[in-house]
């Protein structure tokens, strides 16, 4: 290899012309190059692919600028008809950090995410743990904000794991939200004690907020588990009969599976259709906090 001294030399001898010119062009590119000065950039951001887009806002609080993160199912997709495509594995491939949920929700990811991830990269399953801490196998945990703390931290636990220099603006930043997370909690009791006693029975089309109710002391119904299979006659004809015998007020159904049988369902029954969200994001819930805050109003409003 040519040394930095022996292009000097022949810089030298160079006549005043455009040679030299050119010359001084390379001289200077390989003094920058010593120097560091045409380095590439070694503070690029995590980049962090989620599975849901909720757990896409959860992941961001946490990493802040750190990090850049996607979700592979949008927000307002169901994660239980999403269909993979090959841009999805080049995404996870890019990843240093890949975010799944766990507990049967988004397992039939694994395989690609497996066979995409790079070598060094990290998989974080938030939900690890979760069963056995609340006994249920509903992987709707997150509608328990005490849950969501727990993926929270299991978050940062991948984020200080795949980027360990940013581990500590990691730490600050999970407690920071941690913390909103325990005040939303609170906030949602408040909203929630406007509602009667005898009037806490949540009934809902999609089987997702068993960890809701547990939480705050309500009853759970729903037409469909929470596979989101298809709606019955029979279950149709019990729900009916359940909303005349204890007086149900309302019905509430997520955006993404309001059909005509749901309507027709509680105009028999002369109930109100509320609008209710699990694991979907839209415009009108456009983060976790905002999202399980408008359930709880929507919730206090309909059955007050």
């Amino acid at each position: 290899m040519i040394s930095r001294q022996s292009m000097i030399d022949w810089f030298k001898s160079l006549p005043s012309s455009g040679g030299a010119l050119l010359a001084m062009a390379i001289l200077a590119a390989i003094t920058l190059a010593g120097c560091g000065g045409v380095t590439a950039d070694t503070h690029k951001p995590l980049r962090v692919v989620t599975t849901t887009a909720l757990l896409a806002d959860l992941t961001q609080n946490v990493a802040g600028d750190s990090a850049e993160v996607v979700a592979l199912i949008p927000a307002g997709a169901d994660v239980h008809s999403f269909q993979t495509t090959p841009n999805d594995s080049i995404e996870i491939s890019k990843a240093g950090l890949i975010v799944s949920n766990g507990g049967g929700l988004d397992d039939f990811l694994k395989p690609m995410i497996e066979n995409a991830m790079s070598d060094g990269a990290v998989h974080v399953v938030v939900s690890q743990g979760l069963a056995a801490l609340s006994g249920s196998t509903d992987p709707h945990y997150w509608q328990n904000p005490a849950n969501a703390v727990h993926y929270v931290r299991r978050i940062q636990d991948g984020l200080s794991a795949a980027d360990p220099d940013n581990a500590e603006a990691y730490r600050v930043r999970a407690g920071t939200y941690a913390q909103q997370l325990l005040d939303l909690d609170q906030e949602i009791s408040g909203i929630l004690e406007d509602v009667p006693q005898s009037r806490r029975h949540l009934v809902t089309y999609h089987d997702a907020f068993g960890h809701f109710g547990s939480r705050y002391g309500w009853r759970t119904s729903a037409l469909v588990s929470n596979d989101a299979g298809g709606v019955t006659p029979s279950a149709i004809t019990q729900l009916q009969q359940q909303v005349r015998q204890e007086g149900i007020a309302a019905v509430f159904t997520e955006p993404q599976f309001r059909s005509k049988v749901i309507d027709l369902a509680a105009q028999d029954t002369g109930v109100e259709v509320g609008t209710i969200y699990s694991d979907v994001l839209d415009g009108s819930a456009a983060t976790y906090i905002g999202m399980m805050r408008l359930n709880a109003e929507n919730l206090a409003k309909s059955l007050r």
